[in-house]
């Protein structure tokens, strides 16, 4: 891509190349993720923003400290790359479902009575949680040792398009379920927790959010585009 950003670079292109801007998009909400390949022009004529000041935003963006270690992964071998999204991703993640859940119990439980949008929220969360948990499975047990493979130079054949395909897919229905939660949650105001253990729920809510799309970028924006350029 140029050294400046345009309306004609996708939104995946520019949250993997440029320092800052996955940040950015989390702010506007624009979908980096799922919907890496939209350009940045048809992502701001969505949302309604000026495309203008969002390329302004783009080229002043910085990532913050927590950002900044996994801001560039593109000098990582396929297989350092999947390591990465287990180590950075998969293992945080499956401890953030659980401390989540058992966050949501409590909540539903003592005020669910007097906002029933709290059961919609943690029935939303757990068909999520179910589908993330098989995903993550799929990918460790056949993508990951399938791209392991095209580092190595051996003989078996690397991840084949239908399982990329499907990946792509589950990942749309994931980021479908972030949208219910998002709504569901008031999008993480916590102004409006009831309690302490509230707040701290619509908090971690938004963490995981904000993980999992990074967490899907990562992999549909640049470990699935490297697989597919190695193996075509």
């Amino acid at each position: 891509m140029s050294t400046q950003a345009g309306g004609t670079d996708t939104l995946g292109e520019l949250a993997t190349h440029r320092p800052g801007a996955a940040e950015l998009f989390e702010r506007l909400q624009l979908d980096y993720c799922c919907g890496g390949d939209l350009s940045l022009r048809d992502a701001c004529d969505q949302r309604e923003l000026e495309l203008g000041k969002v390329l302004e935003l783009i080229a002043a963006a910085a990532p913050s400290d927590a950002a900044s270690p996994a801001d560039d992964l593109r000098g990582l071998s396929i297989g350092e790359l999947c390591e990465h999204i287990v180590v950075t991703h998969h293992g945080p993640l499956r401890v953030a479902l659980a401390r989540l859940t058992k966050l949501l119990a409590t909540v539903s439980r003592v005020h669910g009575a007097d906002q029933p949008d709290l059961h919609d929220l943690e029935r939303t969360f757990l068909a999520l949680r179910a589908e993330v948990e098989e995903h993550l499975l799929l990918e460790e047990r056949t993508l990951f040792p399938a791209c392991a493979t095209l580092d190595g130079g051996q003989a078996r054949p690397g991840p084949d398009d239908e399982l990329l395909a499907h990946l792509r897919d589950d990942h749309q229905a994931v980021g479908a379920g972030l949208g219910r939660l998002h709504e569901l949650g008031g999008a993480w105001d916590d102004s409006r927790a009831r309690c302490a253990t509230h707040r701290e729920l619509l908090r971690g809510l938004g963490t995981f959010e904000r993980d999992m799309h990074r967490h899907i970028h990562e992999e549909n924006n640049i470990l699935f585009p490297r697989v597919l350029a190695q193996v075509g």
